[in-house]
């Protein structure tokens, strides 16, 4: 699959309380030992190799926090131990008695993280963290993940949190019960789903306000039809006429427009109740359509009561015409392309993004965005148009992405970004590199373009998965220095060795 921007996007994780740390090259090599199966785990030729990273969280007193290994060791063995066997092997081969006790330096930063204790698991072709957090304090402990706003679920007597991060290659919420029991069982505390969150995020949804769309079934069903030009075509013209279309004008009407087996897409547009199929009465004299009914019946007993035609002839003695009307459904997704809104709502909820992280038709100020959403703390802003995209256009976006300052801008066209307005985001993007690099490090990602509606899912997902990537490459990173048995361990035993 070919993207409008590299597709090996630069992994960051973030303070969550607003700053950002570059995960370098090495650091992602170093995690991707350890999941790089991950995420081939549901690879196949016609389907985007996806990483996800679920995250769950307890609150744990002191007593709960001493249980850390007991808790380790009540896992099924199944749940094989990467951390522990690395550091046993290691002790092995250095003739050592035993791994020793192993702690986590600073980082390259000189930041201490907050991860005290901590184990790798993998089992199959997913990769389970478990890690015991201490509670953020005074000493400038870093946090990656910590809460943006206070809740009630926070212990103030409570040490830290423990953290379960679950990596899998699927799409949605890996199935944990098995690990999450265990856990549970042998601490007594309750983990719950957790999700990264962008505080930028929090303030624009109390800054602005955001349009209700109710999705069902139905909608997502019909929005998938619509996704289809030559359908999406057919309906949008059924639309425009007064009334609705006879079916013996509609390729008269279609002019420039191929769409082929027209019958084939009236009949799945009409199961898709996009429109409704009628009988039109049509004057012999002026041409007009002066009556529609649900049944061809109707019109004969409606002639049978005296009802006729304005020139005076009996209703059934006009002619009879199919035809098809839109309806409200058809109306409603059609208007404003509320089609792409739905498909892409959908979307975003099958990667796993939460409802009140998906903000559809939100609006600040005199200014309006097509959707903003928080997938795992770094914010997207998309643009939809059912048309190509121009350059026109271009500079209303360029405008919003100012606004909001997301991490991802993204413009979803059922056509093409035009050339000019491409070449323009690439000329901003190199000036908003120069300021950003003094003023914000972490700064805005250049603008992916997904151009046509089938390439929806397979670029979001990657999209998601660069995402879920960076946070993970973080975790590991932070772990990773327990798969090591210490400097001192091994000299001190060397120094006892008689």
């Amino acid at each position: 699959m070919c993207l409008s921007r590299p597709t090996c996007l630069t992994p960051w994780a973030h303070d969550p309380w607003g700053d950002a740390v570059h995960a370098s090259a090495e650091g992602e090599a170093e995690g991707m030992k350890i999941f790089k199966t991950v995420a081939l785990a549901e690879a196949s030729s016609d389907t985007t190799v996806m990483l996800k990273l679920s995250v769950w969280r307890a609150n744990l007193d002191a007593e709960q926090a001493d249980k850390f290994w007991m808790i380790v060791h009540a896992l099924p063995a199944s749940y094989v131990r990467a951390l522990a066997s690395s550091r046993e092997a290691m002790a092995s081969a250095l003739g050592l008695s035993s791994p020793g006790e192993v702690s986590i330096g600073p980082d390259q930063l000189g930041r201490v993280t907050s991860i005290s204790k901590a184990e790798i698991f993998r089992r199959g072709g997913e990769v389970f963290i478990l890690a015991f957090r201490r509670r953020r304090d005074q000493s400038r402990t870093w946090v990656l993940g910590e809460d943006l706003e206070a809740t009630e679920e926070v212990i103030p007597s409570a040490p830290g949190h423990l953290y379960l991060y679950a990596l899998s290659g699927a799409r949605g919420i890996p199935d944990v019960s098995e690990f999450i029991d265990a856990v549970e069982g042998a601490c007594g505390a309750s983990l719950k789903k957790w999700e990264f969150q962008a505080r930028q995020f929090m303030e624009l949804k109390q800054e602005g306000r955001q349009e209700s769309l109710e999705i069902t079934s139905a909608k997502v069903s019909a929005s998938q039809l619509l996704a289809e030009k030559q359908s999406r075509v057919l309906a949008t013209l059924i639309k425009s006429a007064p009334g609705g279309l006879i079916l013996a004008d509609i390729e008269k009407q279609l002019k420039r427009d191929k769409v082929d087996d027209v019958d084939g897409h009236l009949t799945a547009l009409q199961e898709c109740g996009l429109i409704s199929s009628e009988y039109a009465v049509v004057c012999a004299k002026n041409q007009q359509q002066m009556a529609r009914f649900a049944d061809a019946e109707i019109v004969r007993e409606m002639s049978q009561k005296g009802v006729r035609c304005g020139c005076g002839r009996k209703l059934e003695d006009e002619r009879i015409e199919e035809a098809v009307a839109i309806t409200d459904l058809g109306r409603e997704l059609l208007d404003k392309s509320t089609w792409m809104s739905v498909l892409l709502t959908e979307e975003l909820r099958n990667l796993g993004v939460p409802e009140d992280r998906i903000m559809m038709e939100y609006s600040t100020g005199g200014d309006e965005m097509d959707c903003i959403a928080d997938i795992n703390g770094e914010v997207i802003l998309f643009e939809l148009k059912d048309k190509e995209f121009s350059l026109r256009e271009a500079y209303s976006f360029a405008a919003k992405v100012g606004l909001v300052q997301p991490r991802h801008p993204v413009i979803v066209t059922t056509e093409k970004v035009g050339g000019d307005a491409k070449e323009h985001f690439q000329k901003a993007e190199v000036a908003g590199r120069r300021s950003q690099v003094r003023r914000h490090p972490q700064g805005t990602l250049p603008t992916l373009f997904i151009e046509g509606m089938e390439n929806l899912r397979p670029q979001l997902e990657e999209l998601a998965s660069s995402v879920h990537r960076g946070y993970a490459v973080q975790v590991l990173r932070e772990v990773m220095p327990l798969a090591f048995i210490s400097p001192a361990h091994v000299l001190d035993g060397i120094v006892m060795e008689p």
